[in-house]
Formats: C-alpha cells, structure tokens, sequence
C-alpha cells in the first residue's frame, strides 16, 4: 500500500505538470511530434514508477508476429497500462477511443492530436459506421489502428465479449488483425488504488489474415487471444 501511494503521487503529480506545460506547445504540434514529445515521455515515466516505485515491471513476447506494412491490433482491456505501452512501440498508431475522452479538460486536445478515432459508444450502429469511415481514413493515413474490442476495462477474471467493431475493420480494410493479450489487471485492477508487484505480459499472437467471414474472424481471434 505504501508503494502504491508513492506511485500515485509521484507519477500523476510529474504527469499533470508535465502534459498541462507542453499543452500550448502541442497545440501546434503534429501528430507525430505529440506522440514524441508528450505521449512517449509520459509512457516511460509511468514505466519508471511502476518498476521502481510499485515493483511492477513488463515483458512483452511476439514481435516477431507483427507484421510489415499496416495492420489492426485488437487487444483486450484490463488497465491504463495498455492505453500507454503501445505509443513506444509503434509509430503512425490510431487508437479506437470513446468520444466521450475528447470532452476532457486539457487530455481531449491530445486525443485529437494524436489522431484518435472516437466513437459513440451509446449508438452501437452509428459506433460501426464512424469506425469504418474513420478507420478507413486513417488507413489511407498510413496508420495501423489498435482497438480495444472488449470495449472497456474488464477484471484479469472476468469472461470478456468482444464488440463487432473490429471485424469491421478487418472487412473494411482487409488488413491482417493481430490478437493482442495483455495481464496488466493482476497488478493493476480496473478502479482499485493499490499496485500488485509481478510482471504484466503483452503477448502478440499470431495475426489473422483478411478473407474471413464473421464466425470464423471471432472462432480464431478469441482462440488466439485467450490462449
């Protein structure tokens, strides 16, 4: 517990000083240079706390699954952790966020910046058409796109749905999907204050490539992401 309060003081007292003083320097900035010199600093701060101050470190295995050229990362949801690791891993990344996020104080200029695909998450039809559109967009950008199928965070337990968004943009696109699955809620819970120590795994499963119909997208993709 101890741990946990040095880490929420620590890390959140740097990340509003730091994202509210580079806020009219990325008003002017591109989403490339957002990504370097506000979302990147922040994901390795947040790094260094979690390992020093809270004991939690990460491994992420299957890079080598990642494939060349553009593609969909669909990965569950269980932390911010997950909302973070990626920006230091790839360049030209759309994230599917909800709407909602682009009305925050200060933090919404930064979605928009960083190029964010937001969709109403209250209207599951008007969430598709925005998706295939945006995404589509965003493709033509030059982007891949991550998207959180299971739609928000769930516990490191509990038995996820995943939305049909990201086969829309598996059929849409017709670009490989790789499955994504990550740990991080065993050490850091959806709504709780305290830090578990151990280590969160990302793994990269092995990417689905475009060609198929709906019930064989969702048989393979919840294969491979639970495994």
């Amino acid at each position: 517990m101890i741990r946990s309060i040095l880490f929420n003081i620590i890390f959140y007292t740097f990340f509003i000083l730091y994202i509210t003083i580079m806020y009219p320097v990325t008003y002017f900035c591109s989403a490339d240079m957002t990504l370097k010199l506000s979302y990147r600093p922040v994901t390795r701060w947040l790094l260094f706390c979690l390992k020093y101050l809270a004991k939690i470190d990460y491994k992420i295995s299957g890079i080598e699954n990642i494939p060349s050229g553009q593609f969909i990362i669909g990965c569950n949801h269980q932390s911010a952790w997950e909302t973070f690791i990626f920006s230091i891993l790839f360049d030209n990344l759309a994230i599917v966020i909800k709407k909602e996020l682009l009305n925050k104080p200060i933090a919404g200029l930064y979605f928009k910046k960083l190029g964010c695909i937001p969709i109403d998450r209250s209207s599951p039809i008007k969430a598709i058409k925005t998706l295939m559109t945006s995404g589509f967009e965003a493709y033509k950008r030059g982007n891949s796109i991550l998207i959180f199928p299971n739609g928000t965070r769930s516990s490191s337990h509990e038995l996820v749905e995943y939305k049909s968004g990201i086969y829309a943009l598996y059929k849409t696109l017709q670009i490989p999907v790789i499955p994504a699955h990550v740990n991080s809620g065993e050490h850091w819970a959806r709504n709780s204050f305290r830090k578990i120590p151990g280590t969160i795994q990302l793994d990269f499963k092995h990417p689905i490539t475009p060609g198929l119909d709906k019930t064989e997208f969702f048989n393979k993709f919840e294969k491979e992401i639970n495994q």
